[in-house]
């Protein structure tokens, strides 16, 4: 039977995820080191963000996209060694996202394309990576 892990948030309320779809991050997310367990939420009035919540402190959530969604052709190059973290994959194992600030009044929201989260779905870790190229910007406007 799988275990379900429940989480309480103040924006979404009482959520629950199975707990083999939790999401950890060996390393946490930047500024976040201590939280390294994650889940990855949908909300259709929210659509196209999803929201990466942590399981382990849940008021902590990030807006996230896919960064084909900033831009088009989005190939930063990563190495194994970038993310040697995240365990043995697949290319096909992998999903990116890169997460979304949203400024004021909800006018600027711009996309972290310098530091986008690979996951390895199949091993269910993650890692933010660096993106070492000027090519790609932290603040990438997006809407």
């Amino acid at each position: 039977m799988t275990k379900e892990i429940i989480v309480n948030n103040s924006q979404f309320g009482t959520l629950s995820i199975e707990e083999e779809k939790v999401i950890t991050f060996p390393q946490g997310i930047f500024g976040f080191e201590e939280l390294t367990r994650y889940a990855i939420f949908v909300f259709e009035e929210y659509e196209p963000f999803q929201f990466l919540i942590s399981v382990d402190e849940p008021e902590i959530s990030f807006p996230v996209i896919s960064p084909l969604l900033a831009i088009e052709k989005y190939e930063p190059k990563i190495t194994k060694e970038d993310i040697a973290l995240i365990g043995d994959f697949k290319d096909e194992d992998l999903i990116m996202y890169a997460i979304v600030t949203i400024k004021g009044d909800s006018k600027e929201v711009t996309a972290n394309l310098k530091g986008p989260i690979v996951i390895n779905q199949k091993e269910r870790l993650a890692q933010q990576v660096v993106i070492e190229s000027d090519e790609y910007s932290m603040e990438h406007p997006f809407m």
